[in-house]
């Protein structure tokens, strides 16, 4: 039986690719909050990008497709992939704003490079989960195909 709570039942072993597309979505939302985030001089290079409210709409849909497709959670042969390409995504932005951080000018390294390079590897490992997951879920269908010929 399903249970309606995303961290039970389906949904086990998902809960660290849950708190990094519900990060995104905090850092989506930040972004789209009135006030001039770019306006710091360690966004620059994403200034020169894109425009804060594209970053902002951008990481939205990544994190809300995210956490459609961790709901959907291997119940559709196109999740482990839809999982795939969303953690990757989270990656890639979690290891540019660690980057962005590092790089910020100021002596010492900024918390933030911390924080968003745990979150970047962690990513990276749902990415790699994902395919795993799709590997399981391809030998699946081969053997209820091998059933259903049989």
């Amino acid at each position: 039986m399903r249970s309606a709570l995303p961290f039970q039942g389906y949904h086990q072993r998902r809960e660290a690719e849950w708190v990094g597309a519900l990060v995104l979505l905090g850092v989506a939302i930040a972004l789209l909050l009135p006030g001039a985030t770019f306006s710091r001089p360690t966004f620059d290079v994403f200034g020169a990008i894109a425009p804060e409210g594209t970053w902002g709409a951008t990481l939205l849909g990544v994190a809300v497709i995210r956490m459609l497709g961790l709901w959907a959670n291997g119940d559709k042969h196109h999740s482990p992939s839809l999982r795939f390409v969303t953690a990757t995504v989270g990656a890639c932005v979690w290891t540019a704003l660690a980057w962005l951080l590092a790089r910020d000018g100021y002596p010492g390294w900024n918390t933030g490079v911390g924080a968003y390079g745990v979150l970047a590897a962690v990513d990276a490992y749902c990415a790699l989960r994902a395919i795993w997951d799709q590997g399981a879920n391809d030998a699946r269908a081969k053997i209820v195909r091998r059933a259903a010929r049989g």
